[in-house]
């Protein structure tokens, strides 16, 4: 018997869910696949079966689609009734499948091959699954340059991912290639502004947006975040006001309602918007509702919500804490950073003009907060983490790519040879002029400030390229760190948000990383201190002053830092928003909590013990 016809007696169904044999599934010999001409013969049917769905009879629709795709898996129409169907019926898992096999079929024209693209990234976008998309995203620009949704997706996913500048240059070609304005690409686009800070044209844009589209409850939602960042809170609760009484059963809405409450100090007014039991409740919701609850001093009851928040996180949505490409990662960057390879790698010529001020700190140390008080500061410019040198990474490895093959940050072993003296400057400059074009450098700026999350791997490219740029580190005491990060409902690095043992573990490895880079290079390296920064922010201040070499400059006042009022400027980085009075109640926070619950930290202690003792401080349970 032939190898064929063992596979037509095969009955057995594919594992992903679409309803085919697995040999006409996962599994189909890709040789085998019928030729056009063959698929021709096939058309009228499945023209029939598209006909049906078009009229609602879905089990027609199918069961004609899985006979046309028995005998050619490949027929494009009858796969698209396929697909249709299982995302009718809400099964994300054979959708998936069915969408990538239609993207994965050449088409008999480039309009085909686009729209199966674009389906596919439009599909992963609504899962929140940006970066998956940006393959597809790509290929559809690619293939279809001409339209608008191409573009319009592709700044979806592109901003979505941290590429703001590149998802903006999208937005704005969608809208010129529409030929006329449309809400939610102007949306969007508002959306793109806010997150550069540029929070007064991102208002006047969703105010054109919301003219044309006033149901885009997403686009009125942003609004009232901009509202919120260009301080002006009453008006971003009338907006959501308003359309929470229209839209009572949109979450969404009634979460950044809860969310104004929060920053109003109405904390009875949070829970009572995010009551019911807490499994009702998505992750979003719960760690407002937790905030809300610790605000009030209500320790016992706060774990037991972020604790729910984050079980959830890992059984209903399967996030995982995933460090091996991280683990992998520092392996590469510790074995080339080091002290002998440095000495033998040329350093960027000298250049005046901005210097740039890298800021470590891991998520909730209070990097965010220094920025703040920075951007108040004379002479400085704030650039979050708007352009990072990571994003230099894959220059460098053009810049430098040899016969050998060598990846990044091996490929830098060739910059010492030749011509690859010259490439730590044109790195350089390139990060010198992407900031540029970001618009935050102005004529009276002489330092700027890069908070970018993955700075700590990247010291080593760092010096090569701004050999004497101050790198600031914010620290605090880590089972602070770890409890802060409990309450929140932010995906971090490696998804190391999900448990506070994932969150220790990937402390350890952050810290490990800097620890290294500061014993095998010479940085001009000054720890800031959490807990003085809140109780003495002027002191900080003048220290870094002082440690930078900047010429004197007028300081704010101790009162005006302790207020940490709203202070208008060209872009308003993203954690503005949220700025509030300066407090210390986040000092040591963790003995009250530990005090309560001896259990929280037991699985932590172990891990962290070390760098509390490392880092001075005088630890008392």
């Amino acid at each position: 018997m032939r190898d064929g016809d063992n596979k037509m007696l095969n009955t057995e169904l594919c594992a992903c869910g679409s309803g085919l044999r697995r040999v006409r599934c996962c599994a189909v010999d890709l040789a085998a696949l019928p030729e056009p001409a063959a698929l021709e013969l096939l058309a009228p049917k499945a023209l029939e079966a598209t006909n049906l769905f078009n009229e609602k009879k879905f089990r027609e629709a199918e069961a004609l689609a899985l006979k046309i795709l028995d005998l050619a898996p490949n027929q494009r129409a009858a796969l698209r009734v396929l697909f249709e169907v299982r995302r009718a019926e809400n099964k994300p898992g054979p959708t998936e499948t069915l969408a990538r096999r239609l993207a994965s079929i050449p088409a008999e024209n480039n309009a085909l091959s686009a729209a199966a693209q674009l389906q596919l990234a439009q599909l992963l976008v609504g899962q929140g699954r940006h970066q998956d998309a940006e393959p597809s995203a790509r290929a559809a620009v690619k293939l279809s340059p001409r339209d608008a949704n191409t573009h319009h997706v592709m700044g979806v996913v592109l901003t979505e991912t941290g590429h703001v500048l590149a998802g903006e240059r999208h937005y704005r070609t969608a809208i010129k290639l529409l030929g006329r304005d449309d809400g939610t690409v102007l949306a969007n686009l508002a959306w793109n502004l806010k997150l550069q800070g540029r929070l007064d044209e991102a208002a006047d844009i969703y105010q054109q947006a919301l003219a044309i589209r006033p149901d885009n409850t997403r686009g009125i939602g942003g609004f009232a975040q901009v509202e919120a960042g260009r301080a002006r809170l009453p008006q971003a609760i009338a907006l959501l006001d308003k359309a929470v009484t229209q839209w009572p059963d949109d979450r969404t809405l009634r979460l950044l309602r809860a969310l104004m409450d929060l920053q109003d100090e109405q904390f009875e007014a949070v829970i009572n918007r995010l009551s019911g039991p807490l499994d009702g409740l998505l992750p979003p919701e719960l760690a407002v509702r937790g905030q809300a609850v610790q605000r009030m001093g209500r320790i016992t009851d706060a774990v037991t919500i972020f604790a729910t928040a984050k079980q959830m996180q890992r059984e209903r949505y399967g996030h995982r804490y995933e460090p091996a490409a991280f683990l992998q990662k520092a392996e590469a960057y510790k074995a080339f950073f080091n002290a002998d390879q440095m000495l033998n790698l040329p350093r960027a010529t000298p250049r005046d003009g901005v210097q740039p001020i890298f800021i470590l700190g891991f998520p909730r140390s209070g990097s965010s907060l220094l920025e703040q008080f920075l951007a108040k500061t004379p002479g400085f410019a704030v650039a979050d983490g708007l352009m990072p040198v990571a994003s230099l990474t894959d220059l460098a490895t053009r810049l430098s790519a040899s016969e050998t093959g060598a990846t990044y940050p091996q490929v830098l072993a060739d910059i010492a040879i030749g011509d690859g003296q010259n490439i730590p400057t044109q790195l350089r400059d390139q990060h010198l002029e992407n900031l540029r074009a970001t618009g935050l450098l102005q004529p009276e700026t002489k330092f700027i400030t890069d908070r970018a999350p993955d700075n700590h791997w990247h010291l080593g490219l760092i010096k090569l390229l701004f050999p004497e740029a101050p790198v600031i580190h914010v620290v605090r005491h880590p089972l602070d760190i770890m409890l802060s990060n409990l309450g929140q409902d932010k995906r971090l690095e490696a998804n190391c948000g999900v448990s506070m043992a994932a969150t220790a573990r990937h402390y350890d490895l952050t810290m490990s990383m800097i620890k290294h880079y500061r014993g095998q290079l010479a940085l001009r390296y000054l720890p800031v201190r959490y807990e003085t920064l809140v109780s003495d922010p002027l002191a900080v201040l003048q220290s870094i002053v002082k440690f930078i070499g900047a010429a004197p400059v007028k300081l704010p006042s101790k009162p005006a830092l302790r207020v940490n009022a709203f202070q208008p400027m060209p872009r308003v980085p993203a954690h503005v928003v949220t700025q509030q009075p300066l407090h210390e109640r986040g000092v040591y926070r963790y003995r009250a909590y530990e005090a309560a619950l001896p259990q929280l930290f037991s699985e932590v202690r172990p891990i962290l013990d070390g760098w509390i003792a490392e880092l001075g401080y005088q630890d008392t349970p």
